[in-house]
């Protein structure tokens, strides 16, 4: 393990140089401007808590070793509500001036977060990557620990500079979380030090350590361009006002499954099971049930729900459905349509705003990063979106991740079926147009003669192995959205968006 911590001490040593301390320490613009550097790094220290949660966390730990890790994701996971403290203090909201329209387009589809984005799952990936061994786990946690005290080294000194001058308290950026953090997990030294690794595990927590500083490197890079192109300028990212349209009018069926084997027919049988099951849902009787409510107004009460599965669903076939270097033309039909299904989101944000979803929330930016991050009943849905992420980087074959992207698919069938009926009479009744609950995704040229993407034909054959992942998967994706399910109904019941 020694070999590790020194390639650790190494990295950070090197990644304390990064531009961006230099900016954060200059004088290019006021002490009072310096950390309004902070809506660059909102999505990844939101969701920090998540991968504390979900990711980095044994969830029943066997030894001291797995036991140490989760202290420190423990303590960590309380740090975002600090964050949000801060981005109150400095008045952000004003600063901005975003709804919650713009804070989410600023997350989930600027191109200024995508770095965000995309080192999200690969943050993912590396809990995925080191098998669950806390031997491993440890390289890769201690190199986020030490680029996080090396930002927060930095930081401490503006805000307590800050703190002088306006009496205000700045907790995450401050000398507070500074002095929770030692740069090491869980702040305890000495369980993981002395250990003695074998060749493969010790080449492997390096390989992992080593990628994590990467993350932090494109992390600084992209809050240095941020800095240097905003908080310079005196000016904040604006999305652009016109709505996403779709194309034509063209509406994807559903894709019919089109099994060539036993154990294909095995696995289609079992998602069709699961299907008519979900099918059956209350949540959805009670969409077609008359009970008073116009089809506007229930939409609006369970769909901003459903804002991270929407939105969250482009990242998860961008970058953990896809292959970077595809090596066949299995790999190359799942990037295909992985591909597609990435580029729905932006449909979604324009029937959020033509639901005027702002105005019957009333969020600023930074209550929509509370809503979206720190609201109990979002948990269950981020928690999904998080375990598909890990199922997907941890089943490379390709025969199994058609059918895990199948299964997925296969749980909107119903839930389009009914949001489409809602707003066709939205449109009708309002003239409001509603291309993503509509279910206008797809040109008719993406249609069913894709090589195999969504013509139902799987693009590999399972092995006997694969057969039974992919029925686990089926199961596994089927079993969330019936949670999800279940949540929304409550939610729809108990009007918790207070839609008039």
């Amino acid at each position: 393990m020694q070999e590790v911590m020194v390639l650790r001490d190494s990295r950070q040593a090197d990644i304390g140089k990064h531009p961006f301390f230099d900016w954060l320490h200059g004088d290019s613009v006021h002490l009072e401007d310096r950390l309004k550097f902070a809506p660059m790094a909102a999505f990844f220290i939101m969701q920090f808590r998540d991968m504390n949660r979900w990711v980095l966390r044994f969830p029943e730990p066997r030894d001291e070793f797995e036991w140490v890790i989760n202290l420190g994701t423990q303590e960590d996971e309380r740090h975002s509500r600090m964050f949000l403290e801060d981005w109150r203090e400095q008045d952000l909201d004003g600063h901005l001036g975003w709804r919650a329209s713009d804070t989410l387009w600023w997350l989930f589809l600027s191109p200024e977060q995508e770095v965000f984005r995309r080192s999200g799952v690969e943050f993912v990936s590396l809990a995925v990557d080191d098998g669950d061994d806390a031997l491993v786990r440890f390289g890769h946690s201690e190199a986020g620990e030490a680029t996080g005290h090396v930002m927060l080294s930095n930081t401490a000194a503006i805000a307590s500079e800050l703190a002088e001058r306006n009496g205000r308290k700045y907790r995450y950026f401050g000398p507070y979380h500074l002095g929770l953090e030692s740069g090491h997990v869980a702040n305890t030294e000495g369980v993981f030090e002395e250990v003695c690794l074998d060749a493969g595990r010790r080449e492997q927590s390096k390989e992992l350590c080593h990628r994590m500083f990467d993350i932090f490197e494109r992390l600084f890079d992209g809050f240095h361009e941020y800095a240097q192109k905003y908080v310079d300028s005196a000016t904040v990212p604006r999305r652009v006002v016109e709505p996403s349209r779709a194309t034509t009018e063209w509406t994807a069926p559903p894709m019919p499954i089109k099994p060539g084997s036993r154990r294909e027919e095995d696995v289609a049988r079992r998602l069709a099971q699961r299907k008519a099951q979900v099918a059956a849902h209350p949540f959805y009787a009670w969409l077609r049930e008359d009970n008073g409510l116009s089809a506007e107004r229930k939409l609006k009460r369970f769909i901003p729900m459903w804002v991270m599965d929407i939105l969250g669903y482009r990242d998860l076939n961008r970058y953990a459905m896809t292959y970077a270097a595809p090596q066949n033309d299995a790999e190359r039909a799942v990037n295909a349509w992985a591909g597609r299904l990435s580029g729905h989101s932006d449909l979604f944000l324009s029937d959020w705003a033509a639901l005027d979803i702002d105005t019957l929330l009333g969020h600023s930016a930074s209550d929509t990063l509370e809503f979206l991050f720190l609201d109990q009943d979002m948990d269950l849905h981020r928690e999904n979106m998080i375990e598909f992420i890990k199922l997907a980087l941890r089943h490379r074959d390709p025969a199994v991740r058609w059918w895990m992207m199948a299964a997925l698919e296969s749980t909107g069938e119903e839930f389009f079926a009914h949001t489409q009926r809602l707003a066709a009479d939205v449109e009708r009744e309002t003239g409001l147009r509603l291309d993503y609950l509509s279910g206008r995704h797809d040109p008719p040229e993406a249609g069913l003669n894709t090589g195999g993407v969504v013509d139902g034909v799987p693009v590999a054959p399972l092995s006997a192995d694969g057969a039974d992942i992919a029925l686990k998967l089926v199961d596994h994706v089927f079993d969330a959205m019936e949670r999800q399910l279940w949540r929304s109904l409550a939610v729809a019941r108990a009007n918790k968006f207070n839609v008039a």
